[in-house]
């Protein structure tokens, strides 16, 4: 099922759909029913915050795990923890048969709503507070209004803190390559302890990062893609250094004393060889995979630590 497809469907089951966080949402004797269309993902999800009435989920989880046995299929996942109803389901290339299963289950939180075994509450602070719709970022919340004043509190605070920051690109970068040099030289020692392939490019690359916000101040998408290019740099620089030390070590226990020139030399005409140069062309290619990752975990806690404005009230 498409976006519009599913659009057009949910409106039909009474629920109003929010183009942005991609979200259809519907209001039910005081529950806010959710249901997010994750098409990259191939699923849907409902979100329904509660509590228990009686304050023991296994009721309401037997109920749950029933309807999964039914529709088996089709639904991946269930679960009701963190004061929350989550329902997985996957998409299939018949929008017949997901319109079928959403109904199902868009009828299953109707009768758990009206079964009066549920108390609907705050999203944030968890509590049973009459509650509104709101967009933080880009997700949707049922959220209390003393949840609301203070979350906008702190997002006018944030957004002032942030705003005062200003870029220094210049000392951001000198800062990442003093990082990345200091975590090159870690890796260089730590590789004659334990060489694993790839796996000390992580501190060269949280250097980076962190040189980086420490003298830049203000990060961006453009620095970080920077700060990801100069750490795999200095991890290439830096395997090399260590497989020159290693044969240098080696050269000294054979009684040949202290020869970093000749060290090179083994070392390049080793890398001659098609065996010895896919190994090292590997151990490169590992490290600025685990680089690359490290800077998506960097832009996903960025996302978190940035203010996030907090929308009006949907309903």
């Amino acid at each position: 099922m498409t976006e519009s497809e599913f659009q057009e469907f949910i409106i039909t089951m009474g629920y109003r759909y929010h183009e942005k966080s991609k979200t259809a949402f519907n209001t039910f004797e005081g529950f806010h029913n959710m249901i997010d269309f994750a098409e990259p993902e191939n699923r849907y999800a409902l979100r329904l915050f509660c509590a228990a009435r009686d304050g023991s989920t296994a009721g309401i989880l037997e109920e749950l795990r029933q309807f999964q046995s039914e529709h088996k299929k089709s639904v991946l996942r269930v679960g009701f923890k963190r004061r929350q109803i989550t329902v997985e389901m996957k998409m299939t290339i018949d929008s017949d048969i997901d319109k079928e299963e959403l109904k199902a289950l868009v009828h299953l939180m109707t009768v758990l709503c009206k079964s009066d075994k549920l108390v609907p509450l705050c999203g944030v602070c968890g509590r049973q507070r009459k509650t509104g719709v709101y967009i933080v970022g880009r997700e949707m919340v049922p959220i209390c209004d003393a949840c609301v004043s203070r979350k906008r509190r702190l997002y006018e605070k944030r957004r002032d803190l942030f705003e005062k920051k200003r870029q220094n690109m210049a000392a951001g970068l000198l800062g990442a390559v003093f990082g990345a040099a200091l975590g090159a030289l870690l890796n260089v020692l730590l590789y004659q302890i334990v060489p694993v392939s790839g796996l000390w490019s992580i501190p060269i690359a949280v250097l980076a990062f962190v040189g980086f916000v420490v003298t830049g101040q203000r990060a961006t998408k453009k620095s970080g893609v920077l700060c990801a290019l100069i750490a795999m740099a200095f991890y290439a620089l830096s395997e090399y250094a260590a497989m020159v030390l290693e044969t240098a070590i080696l050269i000294e226990r054979e009684g040949g004393g202290i020869a970093v020139a000749e060290a090179i030399n083994i070392t390049n005409s080793g890398l001659m060889d098609q065996t010895y140069r896919t190994g090292f062309l590997t151990s490169v290619a590992i490290g600025c995979g685990l680089i690359a990752v490290v800077g998506a975990a960097y832009f996903l806690k960025r996302k978190y630590t940035r203010p996030m404005k907090i929308s009006k009230n949907l309903l």
